[in-house]
């Protein structure tokens, strides 16, 4: 009996103990989890339909439940009907995009708003944002030259021929005038600027263990529009819109400002 006394004492113990440091970590996590660090800031990269991404985000967070941010970001944008190909007829040839005009980069600058759907537990997991953000894009437009082989002389002899930069011309080149793509060097004096406006809408993952740090995974849908049109290939229509899915892996941290 006596030893029966002792054993649920000990156990009645140990569950006090237990209990007693559970609800000390409860109230500490929890405190923790309180705490609004003013400001935050993160860098991203990114992958969506049509290229790849790098991008920048810093603002305040407005309470637990807002963050209102300025984003900057540089995407590259490329064509669904861009086919890499090579002469088979010339050794050394080099790969290039038969038909492409021009290469194509979107600069992006805007204002963006998250707000919290699901708090993170103070254990860990997932804390999910929906997000929105808009603002001005830029489409940086370079144009795409090729080196192409061009008839210097033709005689009974022979025919001489020269390999000069050009950019595609569709009425008089082919496939076997084309000798590669020239150094992407070429044309950076010729770029082009279009003005234009993009809206993007998406989920924002953030899964780090750490509230002064930003890990999160963000996919969503952006567009851009140009009323000016931007041109990619010579096959296809100027594009006016530009639809694309995109998946982000951002990293940064928040802070507070004394």
């Amino acid at each position: 009996m006596r030893r029966l006394v002792f054993v649920l004492a000990l156990l009645a113990a140990l569950v006090i103990h237990f209990e007693v440091k559970a609800q000390r970590d409860e109230v500490v996590d929890s405190v923790e989890n309180l705490i609004i660090y003013s400001n935050e800031k993160y860098g991203h990269v990114l992958a969506h339909s049509n290229g790849i991404g790098l991008g920048y985000r810093t603002g305040k967070n407005i309470n637990s439940f807002r963050t209102r941010m300025w984003s900057f970001e540089a995407v590259t944008m490329r064509s669904g009907k861009e086919v890499k190909i090579l002469n088979p007829y010339w050794q050394n040839a080099k790969r290039y995009v038969y038909g492409k005009l021009n290469d194509v980069v979107l600069i992006r600058a805007g204002y963006s708003n998250q707000y919290l759907l699901n708090r993170k537990p103070y254990w860990g997991g997932v804390e999910l944002h929906w997000l929105y953000e808009a603002g001005l894009s830029t489409a940086v437009k370079k144009p795409y030259y090729l080196f192409v082989f061009k008839i210097v002389n033709a005689s009974s002899s022979g025919i001489t021929y020269e390999i000069v930069p050009s950019r595609f011309d569709e009425s008089s080149q082919s496939t076997e005038d084309i000798y590669g793509r020239a150094p992407f060097t070429k044309g950076l004096n010729e770029i082009q600027l279009v003005p234009g406006a993009y809206a993007k809408l998406g989920l924002n993952f953030e899964f780090g263990n750490v509230r002064t740090a930003t890990k999160a995974a963000e996919i969503g849908v952006a567009f851009d529009f140009f009323p000016q049109s931007v041109n990619i290939m010579a096959d296809s229509q100027d594009r006016v819109f530009f639809l694309n899915f995109y998946i982000a892996y951002a990293f940064g941290k928040r802070f507070n400002k004394y």
